[in-house]
């Protein structure tokens, strides 16, 4: 059974192509996946990280300049006061390591101060951070801006953190600032790192669980074709001792057919021999003389019923006969000796058929007119021959009464009918009912039929 399964060759850890195909596909789509959500988780570390950065920096921010500021409830300017302690806190407090730029601006998007004295009185009115600001939001995020004149931009942290009344609570004014990124962009980094690490952890954990899934289905499927292939051949040999237990019964039904034959033949000869001889003898001892002209008559009809029997045991030379005349000679002959009619229909392009067939067909006919003739007295036969398929089909019917095929074992002469057929594997079919004529078909195969040893 080395051929029947291969795979034994391989090891259980190695994919079939497959499996290798599922694989490769699973490991496009989870790298996929793993980009996709990394990325994202990036994203969501990112705005997340800044947001609380920049509401930190907004609120010490907001706690050093708001008490500076909180006349402009009353006025949108600014005093020289107020305005020198903002540059104080600006240029000399702990906000000047933090704070790269500056600007102050009132309700209506007016800057009333800045670190760039050129910007101040300045109206912008399309800002929408600064908008968001004046709601009472703090928005915060990173932008590449340039300051200072310099040619190049830098990634700084942006804020826009409103300033409210310590009375009423309402904003009087928008501190937008920028800080440095350095620390910043180092938590982050620290946070694509670690968000990095657990996604492609979780990848990797969700990859071999589909490798595992799929190794044992693979594994599995390895086993059950290996146990298929195992069945197949056992039904393979099952099949070839099968065939060869067919041809051994073909083989057997034939020679039994040959013994009958010759066993009839035997009969026929014995009967011809011996009863006929001796009642053709007293036929002619008793022919002409006085007072015994009806035992000559009896003896006579014996005589000729003996003939008929001997010439119905012993098959004709069937070779050089095709189906064709088998029917018409054998006909001939019943009606000869019934004294009826049968009707006959035989399709004009019938093939040759194998010396056993022609035998078959021959005791077929013989046999089931006979019945006819004496169960039925003959009435409506009819015979009807015809290529159906691959083979030819042999229908013999009557009008007579019929029978009733489940109280009756068909006698020994349609049983061994039966037997003959099955050995050149074709097919009988008896079709009767009580008061509506009886119907046998025999059907034999044109070839394969176990015509040949």
């Amino acid at each position: 059974m080395a051929d029947v399964a291969p795979h034994d060759r391989h090891s259980p850890l190695q994919a079939t192509r497959l499996m290798r195909q599922f694989l490769a596909l699973a490991g496009v789509v989870l790298v996929a996946g793993m980009l996709g959500m990394g990325m994202w988780i990036g994203a969501q570390i990112e705005r997340v990280v800044t947001a609380n950065a920049g509401a930190t920096t907004a609120l010490y921010v907001d706690s050093m300049i708001s008490p500076v500021t909180q006349e402009m409830s009353a006025t949108t300017d600014l005093g020289a006061e107020q305005i020198a302690r903002l540059r104080r806190i600006l240029e000399r407090g702990a906000l000047s390591r933090e704070i790269s730029a500056f600007k102050l601006w009132d309700g209506q998007g007016r800057i009333v101060f800045s670190t760039r004295p050129g910007q101040i009185g300045q109206v912008v009115t399309d800002n929408p951070r600064l908008a968001v600001a004046l709601t009472g939001e703090v928005h915060a995020a990173l932008r590449n801006v340039a300051l200072n004149g310099d040619a190049g931009n830098q990634t700084l942290m942006e804020v826009y953190s409103p300033i409210r009344s310590v009375s009423t609570g309402e904003v009087i004014a928008v501190a937008e600032f920028y800080t440095s990124t350095t620390a910043l962009r180092t938590d982050l980094l620290n946070s694509r790192i670690k968000s990095w690490f657990v996604v492609g952890m979780v990848t990797l954990a969700m990859f071999l669980a589909f490798y595992t899934i799929v190794a044992r289905g693979d594994r599995t499927i390895r086993q059950q074709r290996r146990a298929l292939d195992q069945k197949i051949a056992e039904l393979s040999a099952s099949l070839r001792d099968n065939e060869s237990l067919t041809r051994r019964v073909g083989q057997a039904n034939r020679r039994i057919a040959e013994i009958n034959e010759r066993s009839l033949r035997r009969v026929s000869a014995d009967i011809h021999d011996g009863p006929a001889q001796l009642l053709a003898f007293a036929a002619l001892r008793l022919d002409g003389a006085h007072g015994y002209e009806q035992v000559s008559e009896a003896v006579n009809e014996a005589l000729q019923d003996l003939r008929f029997i001997c010439r119905g045991l012993v098959l004709p030379e069937l070779q050089a006969w095709t189906v064709a005349d088998i029917a018409r000679r054998l006909l001939a002959t019943h009606e000869a000796r019934m004294g009826g009619h049968v009707v006959l229909k035989i399709d004009a392009d019938l093939p040759d058929m194998p010396l056993a067939a022609k035998n078959c067909i021959y005791r077929f006919l013989q046999e089931t007119l006979n019945n006819s003739a004496r169960h039925a007295a003959g009435a409506g036969q009819s015979v009807v021959i015809r290529k159906r398929g691959e083979g030819i089909e042999v229908e013999v019917s009557d009008t007579g009464p019929g029978f009733d095929p489940d109280r009756t074992n068909g006698g020994l002469g349609l049983a061994g009918l039966r037997e003959r057929i099955a050995g050149l594997r074709g097919r009988f079919d008896l079709h009767t009912r009580k008061g509506q004529g009886t119907s046998l078909t025999m059907w034999l195969p044109l070839t394969g039929g176990g015509y040949h040893e």
